[in-house]
């Protein structure tokens, strides 16, 4: 196997883990704590979209935590916590919803980990090559930003 080939069946398996093993094992967890009932919530429909907003919530962590961007880590929380407000003010919810925030924090966190790991130690490396890319002394200069003598 050509070791493209071997760093995206890694990077796809990581991935996997992120998202679709990650919600089961959410909704599992969530199932052992009663969801409770908040006036002018949304319906139990909402289901497909919870759990796509699961996907890019840890999505968009391990993005933060493979860039080093922690601050991604509370722009996430802050964005949930701004479209759930009016529900926290139940203690009920609040902790249910807690439950599940922490959860996919901690498994986002873990999975990242477990693939810069496996991808520094036995991998490609990818991250380094994507953190070389990303730096700032790699990025061509803005327009209008340069010095003018004088």
């Amino acid at each position: 196997m050509s070791a493209a080939w071997y760093g995206l069946a890694y990077t796809g398996f990581a991935l996997f883990l992120l998202t679709v093993v990650g919600n089961f094992l959410c909704r599992r967890l969530l199932l052992n704590v009663r969801r409770p009932q908040v006036a002018d919530s949304a319906p139990a429909t909402t289901y497909a979209a919870g759990r796509l907003i699961g996907w890019l919530e840890r999505l968009v962590l391990a993005a933060g935590l493979l860039s080093n961007s922690w601050e991604i880590l509370a722009a996430v929380i802050a964005l949930k916590t701004v479209a759930r407000f009016k529900e926290l003010d139940q203690q009920d919810f609040a902790e249910y919803f807690l439950v599940g925030s922490l959860f996919s924090i901690l498994w986002a966190i873990l999975v990242t980990g477990a693939w810069m790991l496996y991808d520094q130690q036995l991998g490609i490396g990818i991250r380094a090559t994507l953190m070389e890319w990303l730096s700032a002394s790699s990025l061509p200069p803005l327009m209008g930003m340069t010095k003018s003598g004088g």
